[in-house]
């Protein structure tokens, strides 16, 4: 980097206009001055500055010496001119972080600001044990199985394709891959039948690499909004650990999280049929609008607005009435925090639409209008407080 520009970064590092890169560069520049010097003898400013300048004329002597080729006389001028140029600014950072490290006083960290909200992240698992971190790697082709390729497309969803040439029946059966979401994560894939599934965070989906037999069989956890290929010959089971839903063709969203109560089926196209584990004679037939509840202790349909419960997909949160612990628990797995409650909260709701995109802070600013609740944020624990 020339003088000039470094000079003009010190300038904006001072006035607190740099971005956190150029704080970054600026910062790691001053700690090699620094280096091995620094010790806990450094108490006042004034030592700070002979501590710097003494570094300052060393480093700039030797980057001088082995990089310009002057006259000994001239190559001294603009050496101390180099120095006293530089060690003003840098003697300015010295000071700042000085007293940046040695204030007794807290810092004030707006920790909600810093958290952001989840986006695409994933990790596939292939049936051989592979892990593939999906967000880190590029679109293209990311392996091929018994004649099917894995791609992963420029938007981001993963897609199984028939390689040309291949003939289905080589290949195998019972060859499964799983895809997992994290807390603050998210996913699309496109099945080998056609099948488009939307993971929200904290989930995964076991599937295989093609559907053989009579049946097209998967495994949930967590929550997937699922948009079914219609084959008449083949149905569409997607089971949980709670209850099997069969369909031939249809949208339809499961929410299946083990820290819920409750697992909901919700239809938005189409028919299906909700059975549960625990007594498979048991069955419901759901329309469109309609939403299967089953806990332990009950089983319902009811009519719900269908759009509200796939929010998560559009990229929106929609409450109606729904209570505080069950809002948090859905801003924990999006932000990836962990929530704590000062006292108990009962009988709280809220009501109203977020933007999924937004930074925690902004959601917990919409939510303390309903002044029934404050939240305290530290690190990525946030405690809710009346």
């Amino acid at each position: 980097m020339e003088k000039e520009q470094f000079l003009i970064l010190i300038d904006k590092y001072i006035s607190d206009k740099a971005t956190d890169t150029e704080k970054l560069l600026v910062e790691t520049y001053y700690a090699r001055l620094r280096g091995e010097h620094e010790s806990a003898d450094i108490k006042n400013e004034k030592i700070i500055g002979e501590t710097l300048f003494n570094q300052i004329t060393a480093q700039i002597k030797a980057d001088n010496d082995t990089a310009i080729t002057v006259k000994p006389a001239k190559r001294v001028s603009l050496w101390w001119y180099s120095a006293a140029a530089i060690l003003l600014v840098i003697f300015s950072i010295g000071v700042l972080l000085y007293k940046a490290n040695t204030s007794t006083e807290p810092k004030n960290v707006d920790y909600a600001a810093l958290i952001q909200p989840g986006k695409n992240k994933a990790v596939l698992t292939l049936a051989d044990g592979k892990k593939v971190i999906l967000d880190n790697v590029s679109s293209g082709a990311i392996a091929e199985q018994n004649g099917i390729q894995i791609k992963k497309k420029e938007n981001g969803t993963l897609e199984y394709v028939q390689v040309e040439g291949t003939s289905s029946n080589n290949r195998v059966q019972n060859i499964f891959n799983t895809i997992e979401t994290p807390r603050g994560g998210q996913y699309k894939i496109i099945l080998d039948d056609g099948t488009i599934v939307w993971l929200n965070a904290a989930s995964s989906l076991r599937y295989p690499l093609h559907f053989n037999g009579a049946e097209r069989k998967v495994e949930l956890t967590g929550e997937g909004y699922f948009e079914v290929a219609h084959l008449k010959a083949k149905p569409f089971i997607v089971v949980t650990n709670k209850q099997e839903v069969e369909v031939l063709g249809t949208h339809f969203n499961i929410n299946a999280y083990t820290d819920e109560e409750d697992v909901k089926t919700t239809l938005l196209e189409g028919s299906v049929k909700v059975k549960t584990l625990r007594d498979r004679n048991q069955s419901k037939y759901l329309k469109p609008g309609e939403q299967s509840v089953l806990n332990n202790n009950s089983w319902q349909v009811k009519q719900v607005d269908a759009a509200a419960q796939v929010d998560w997909k559009n990229g929106r949160f929609i409450f109606k009435d729904e209570e505080l612990k069950s809002v948090m628990r859905k801003l924990a797995r999006w932000y990836d925090i962990e929530v704590d409650y000062n006292q108990s909260l009962e009988n709280l709701s809220f009501s109203g639409k977020i933007s999924r995109s937004k930074t925690l802070k902004d959601v917990l600013r919409i939510l303390t209008r309903t002044n029934d609740v404050t939240f305290k944020v530290k690190e990525r624990r946030v405690t809710v407080m009346p």
